[in-house]
């Protein structure tokens, strides 16, 4: 008698904690900008139901109206603990909005845990715009900086480029992105990572456009909207080379195309321009004078005319 009394007792207990159909917002991986008038949302889904998971039934609301229930089809069935990231259907967006997304059922059965089925998210109309498509993303993980990983994300939240960065690491990383289009930045630091003396930035045509370098909160996102021109001109087959690395007194620059005057900008790491001049070019070579800068990292331009030339950093010791 005892025996049943036990399994009469703890049977509910262990049915509780053996859902069948249970599925849990993780978080939301859609960008969080207005993308002409619309944003297309984008949750990370895992399910958590014994049975693997074949339809899930998510409703959008915006503001406290519903906006439209979305019955998710997977061709393939994700098993329990199995996470998707699937998109749902656009929604109209201004700034300010608020959008809710809320788990119903999962195949066509109530979902049996409400803890996980509720995400709300605010939209913003903040991105940044770029003067052309082409962005580079200065990277310094200093020691108590990192490791940390990087990441630009499409009008549907999917990753179009990546990387991650190692403590006492730096580099320089050339993106390319399709014109006229909407995209997110993120930074985030990896689980054991420390957020301390992280540089993070992107610039475009020469010029800092965004500042992620705070980590402090865990990740950072930033929205981008890029430029009609997919970049600035460049010669063709000519690579120019800078040295020496580091630089105490001059800069010598190789691999320019003509002779002539070229308007130099040099720019410091928190995006301050430092020093404007116009330096001869002979035979393909310039000298730049570099003396009185303070020991860091720098962004060199060049432009002659309407010609830029891709923009190259140095380090003055």
């Amino acid at each position: 008698m005892r025996c049943s009394l036990l399994s009469a007792f703890f049977f509910p207990v262990l049915a509780l904690g053996q859902a069948q159909y249970d599925a849990r917002i993780l978080s939301y991986e859609g960008i969080g900008q207005v993308c002409d008038g619309m944003v297309q949302p984008r949750l990370k889904i895992m399910n958590q139901g014994s049975e693997v998971m074949f339809t899930c039934v998510v409703e959008t609301w915006k503001n406290g109206l519903i906006d439209n229930s979305f019955n998710w089809e997977l061709a393939v069935g994700a098993v329990q603990d199995e996470v998707r990231q699937p998109t749902f259907p656009a929604v109209e967006v201004s700034d300010g909005d608020m959008l809710e997304f809320r788990i119903i059922s999962v195949n066509a059965q109530p979902d049996e845990v409400v803890d996980g089925n509720n995400i709300t998210v605010s939209i913003t109309d903040d991105a940044t715009e770029l003067s052309t498509a082409i962005v580079m993303v200065d990277l310094v993980s200093e020691p108590e900086c990192g490791p940390f990983m990087w990441s630009f994300h499409d009008a549907s939240g999917s990753v179009v480029a990546n990387g991650n960065v190692v403590v006492s690491q730096a580099e320089e990383v050339w993106v390319e992105l399709a014109t006229n289009a909407c995209y997110e930045f993120r930074a985030r630091l990896a689980d054991d990572g420390s957020s301390g003396d992280c540089i993070i930035q992107l610039f475009c045509n020469g010029e800092l456009v965004e500042d992620v370098s705070d980590l402090s909160s865990g990740e950072r996102r930033v929205g981008l909207h890029t430029g009609a021109t997919v970049g600035v001109t460049e010669e063709e087959n000519v690579e120019q080379v800078l040295f020496p690395v580091p630089v105490e007194e001059r800069l010598f620059v190789t691999g320019i195309q003509g002779n002539g005057l070229v308007r130099t900008s040099i720019m410091d790491a928190t995006g301050r321009v430092v020093r404007n001049d116009a330096n001869a070019v002979i035979d393909g070579r310039m000298t730049i004078d570099v003396q009185g800068l303070a020991t860091g990292r720098y962004i060199l331009t060049m432009q002659d005319g309407d010609r830029i030339v891709r923009p190259r950093s140095f380090v003055v010791e």
